[in-house]
Parts: structure tokens; sequence; C-alpha cells
């Protein structure tokens, strides 16, 4: 289904507050101990692994972000989608809690124009991009997790016009791990994760599954959902390659009134994925090195709304990748791609495409600058194809470094923005990709050991996708239709301060703050457009862990969000766990301040509300 997000005229704000009680404290903290006499600290050099190339992240010529099992771990989060709330620039917009339903938007982009990877394959589901994180994994099998935002995000194939999400899972353990944890929470929220893993010689087995089930959280409203997933991977690895055989299931049952349509339309869904992918690495010698990728989904999406017979949907995709490196330098690879879809609610009721893509990277250091970028050729059998270019160079000064960037990206219709046939809503047939062109310019500095990294940066989108009316079918109360708008202009800044280094001697874990402004340029030939005007437009995000003992920390992350539609609200979330030997427990608060906003659709987003968590590691 496609939601429909409530719109508002668009308002300048005369002024954003950011600074309250929790913000204000903090940054007090923070600020007292900073004064303290700081040690040198290295720019992060973690190891990023993306389609085109792998080079540490300090030497990119682009905006990139890793976190790693360390930082999750500090987050009083236990899904994917609430761990990425609290990462700078992202816009997460949940419908429902916990990761029922969830819209990722990178910089003011919408969320189809945001790429999910699962250690490097492709998870965007082809008939709409609401199913993006019906992902078939559990938390706790995640190793780190890599977000590439801005012009970067063009080298890993169509819709990542805006930004990449790639979660790489454990590869390996220290012999063999088994762990259970057990949650309770408000709203007769439970959920049960077990996880085991074992290492012998040259393999590696992983076997997850959870299930998580909680009541609505607003009286009287069907919100209740029940979640149930698995996960198995398997990996050989030694000396001259590695090969890893992943098979994941994920069954989503909730209820979605108000996500989309008006906040007392109810409504219930059923989605399910299966996912079974194999990636191979192949190390000919010290200079050359082949990888191989094949991956298959397919997702049922079962949506019964009122009294009307249900809308039921299955996708499958298909994916092969290829590719050669040559010296870490050179990459030369190919990819095809197949979707198709099977429906009772588009026209025609089946229909299936075709996108190939050709593409080569290379990256050069000459020791005054460092040069990376990509070229791709991408044949999509809608009838069109697409010359993509990407450029960074990045210039090193001392411990300092100043980056810029420029790329050009494509978003391919969803087959619901191509074919959908509902009542509210209507596909067409004939509209086109999505052209995007972006620019930045960056720099990651280490200002008296805290790392700063700040960045301006411009996006151009041609033919945006949005439902839209003219003034006639306003005036007829007819369905919003699918179609290519003449742009939208998005430009900004964000920067980030982490002052972790400096203040670890004083027990801090994690203290940082970002800020991201966005400014958004839209322009249209219709009288509607449902989604191109509910962007934020200030965010800021301070997040401080502190350990009180060796074994017992507490953590706060504070956000402040104003959208051009709606007030701005602030969100704060504190966590207490204590890790012992061979177990853990903690407790969480989630909005403590209550906050009221519409994340997405028409519902309320949920209140405060409580976690307690055990668990146990053997």
């Amino acid at each position: 289904m496609h939601a429909d997000i409530h719109q508002q005229t668009p308002k300048t704000m005369a002024s954003v507050n950011v600074v309250t009680k929790p913000l204000l404290l903090s940054t007090a903290v923070v600020s007292v101990l900073i004064s303290s006499q700081a040690k040198a600290i290295e720019l992060d050099t973690q190891q990023i692994t993306g389609q085109l190339f792998d080079q540490p992240v300090a030497e990119q010529a682009f905006a990139v972000d890793v976190l790693d099992r360390s930082d999750i771990d500090l987050l009083p989060v236990t899904n994917i989608a609430d761990a990425l709330e609290w990462v700078s620039g992202l816009d997460v917009r949940q419908r429902g809690s916990s990761g029922t339903q969830v819209d990722l938007g990178i910089r003011g982009a919408s969320y189809e124009q945001t790429l999910i990877l699962v250690d490097g394959v492709r998870m965007n589901d082809p008939q709409s991009g609401h199913h993006n994180f019906d992902l078939p994994i559990v938390l706790e099998d995640i190793e780190r997790i890599e977000i590439v935002r801005g012009p970067g995000a063009g080298q890993y194939g169509p819709n990542g016009n805006a930004g990449v999400i790639n979660l790489v899972t454990r590869k390996s353990v220290d012999g063999r791990s088994a762990k259970a944890q057990l949650e309770a929470g408000s709203k007769d929220y439970d959920r049960a994760m077990v996880s085991v893993g074992k290492t012998s010689g040259n393999w590696s087995h992983f076997l997850s599954a959870a299930q998580q089930t909680s009541d609505s959280y607003i009286k009287g409203a069907d919100l209740d959902y029940t979640i149930q997933q698995g996960n198995y991977r398997m990996v050989h690895s030694n000396d001259t390659h590695t090969t890893v055989l992943g098979l994941g299931y994920i069954d989503k049952g909730f209820g979605a009134q108000g996500f989309y349509a008006g906040p007392d339309a109810r409504a219930n869904e059923n989605t399910i994925q299966r996912h079974v992918y194999a990636t191979h690495e192949q190390r000919v010698n010290d200079l050359l090195k082949l990888d191989a990728a094949i991956n298959w989904r397919q997702h049922d999406d079962e949506f019964f709304y009122m009294a009307y017979a249900p809308s039921v949907h299955q996708t499958n995709a298909w994916q092969a990748r290829l590719r050669a490196h040559l010296n870490n330098q050179l990459t030369l690879g190919y990819e095809y791609n197949k979707e198709d879809i099977d429906s009772t609610s588009v026209l025609n009721n089946k229909h299936e495409r075709e996108y190939n893509s050709v593409f080569a990277s290379a990256s050069y250091d000459l020791d005054v600058v460092q040069l990376a970028g990509s070229v791709s050729y991408l044949d999509y059998d809608g009838g069109d194809s697409y010359f993509l270019p990407v450029a960074g160079i990045t210039l090193p000064i001392g411990n300092q470094q100043i980056y810029a960037n420029a790329g050009k990206s494509a978003r391919l219709p969803t087959m619901n923005d191509l074919y959908l046939n509902q009542r509210a809503n209507q596909g067409n047939p004939d509209v086109k990709a999505e052209e995007t062109d972006s620019y930045e310019v960056g720099a990651r500095l280490n200002l008296a050991g805290i790392l700063t990294r700040a960045a301006v940066f411009k996006r151009e989108t041609t033919n945006a996708i949005d439902y839209t009316r003219t003034a006639e079918e306003v005036a007829a109360d007819s369905a919003f239709i699918s179609r290519n708008i003449e742009s939208i202009d998005t430009k900004g800044f964000d920067i980030e301060a982490d002052a972790t280094g400096i203040l670890a001697q004083y027990g801090l874990q994690k203290a940082s703050l970002t800020y991201t402004r966005l400014i958004q340029d839209f322009s249209t030939q219709y009288a509607q457009a449902r989604y191109s005007q509910s962007q934020f437009e200030h965010q800021a995000i301070l997040s401080l862990a502190y350990g009180i003992t060796q074994n017992l920390s507490v953590s706060s992350q504070y956000k402040f969000e104003n959208r051009y539609d709606q007030n701005g609200y602030r969100i704060w979330n504190l966590g207490l766990k204590q890790s012992l030997e061979n177990w853990h427990w903690a407790v969480a608060a989630n909005n403590v301040l209550n906050a009221e906003y519409i994340d997405s659709g028409y519902i309320d987003a949920p209140g405060t509300a409580y976690r307690f968590e055990l668990g146990a590691e053997f």
C-alpha cells in the first residue's frame, strides 16, 4: 500500500528553540569536561564494504558513517529502525511502534530514494518503499551498519539518490556462542530472541529467531502487532576465498489504523518476506579479487480495509552481480535485476520488468590529494537508459581533511507508482524515473580532540514522483495520481561534534552533538502533492552514554525535529544497562517527554513507553 502523509500548507517557523532542559543540562556537563586538556585523537579509520570499493572512512571523499557493534549496544533499542533514529540526517518515520512499518529518508529525500542493503545485496521492495524495512534479520545479528549520504551513494546502483544503508552481519565468533533475551514493557509489549553461532576451522554457522508482540498504544485503535522472524547464515572462509549463504524469513501482522487513510479508518495488514542470497569472494592473487552475488526475495502483502475486499500482492525480485577488483584501485562490474508483481490492486494484475547496469570505479592516492569516482550505465526496460557518473576528491591537511564530491543518480518507479489501481490512489504507467544531481563539500577535523565533521550539500531532483491532484481533481475529490512533478531542490548543511575520545577518561562512553538544516524549493504544476513537503527543516541530536561503574552504564538520546508541515517536537530516550559475566539486564524509557506528533500517516506516534530486558550469553 502507499501511505498518505497528512498534508498541510508549508510554513516558515519564526524561531526554533532546540534548547530544553535535557539538552541544556547534558551540554553543560559536556562543556565542563571538554575544558580539560585534550589528547590527540586520530580520525576514524573503520572500513566500509560497499559495492564498488573498500577504503578507510577517513580517506573517502564521501560522507560515510559506521555504527559498529559497540555503538549499537550503547543504544536502548532492540530493532534496526530505532537504532537508525539516532543517526544525523536520517529521517526515520514510523507508522505504529517498534519498527512495525518504516519509511527512511536521508537529508530530506523521500524514502524511495534510500537504498537498503544486507551484506551488500539489494533489499528495496519493488512494490513500495513502505516495505523496505521488512528485513528478515534481528538487530542482534548485525555487526555494523554503514551509512553513505549524498553523491557517494550513487555508486551503489539505482534508488540510492540520497543515500545507502548497508547492514553487515556477523561472519565469525570465537568458538561458539548462544544468546537468549526476554523483554517486557508498556502496552503488553513482549519480545523473545534466541541466537546461536559456531565457528570451527573455516566454517561458521549462525541461527537466530525472534518474536515480538504488543497491544495498541492508543486505546480502542487497531495498532496491535505480532512480528516473527528467523535467519540462518553459513560462512566458509580461508586465505583464498569467502563464501556466504543466507536464508531469512519475517512475518508481520499489524493493525494499520490511520496508516493510509484518516485516523479513524480501521485497517489490518500482514506482510511476509522470504529471502535467500549467496555471495562469494575469490582472492586470485595480491592484485586481483573477484566477487559474485545472487539474491532472491519474495514479498507478500495482504491489506484489509474496513469492509472492502482485501488487496493482495506478491512480488519477486532477483539480483545477480559480478565484479573484478584490481589492486584495490579499479573495479569493473555488471549487475542484473528482475522484478515482478501479481496483485489484485494493480492494472492488469501482473507485471514484470528488468534492469541492467555495467559500472567501473577507481580510486587513487596521489599523496597531496586522493581521488575516487565511478561511472555506470543503467539500462531500464521501461524504455530509458541513464549514464551516471560520480566523482570525489579529498585534500589531507595534517590530521584534517577537506573533501568535495558530485554525482548523478536515478530512482526507478515502484510497481505501485506505475500500476496501482485503488479508489484513493492511482498509478501511472507513463511515469518516468527520477533523476538526481547531488553536490557536497565537507571537512573532517580534529579540534583539540573533538572529532568534527561538517558539510554543505545540494540535491536537485527532476521528474520527482509524487501522488498529485490538479485543481479540477481536488474539486471533484478524485483519486491522487502518480505523476512526475517538475523539480525538488534541497540544500542544507550538517555538522557533528564527537567528544567521546577526550571524555573517555571521565567515564563517558559516548558524547556527540549533531545538527542538520534543510531548505527545500518545491516546484510543481499540480494543486496538491502528498509526500514532497513533509520533510524536516531542522534536526538536532544529542547522544550521551556514561559508565557509572565498569559494568553499569546509563544512556541518553535527545532529538529535536521541526517539519515543514507540522510544529517541532522533542524526543528524549533513556536507558540503564548492567552487563555481568554471562548475562545482562536493562531498562529503557522512550519518549520520556511524551511528545505528541505524527511521524507518518495520519495516526499519532507512541507516547511514553517503558521496557525491561533480561539476557544471557553462553
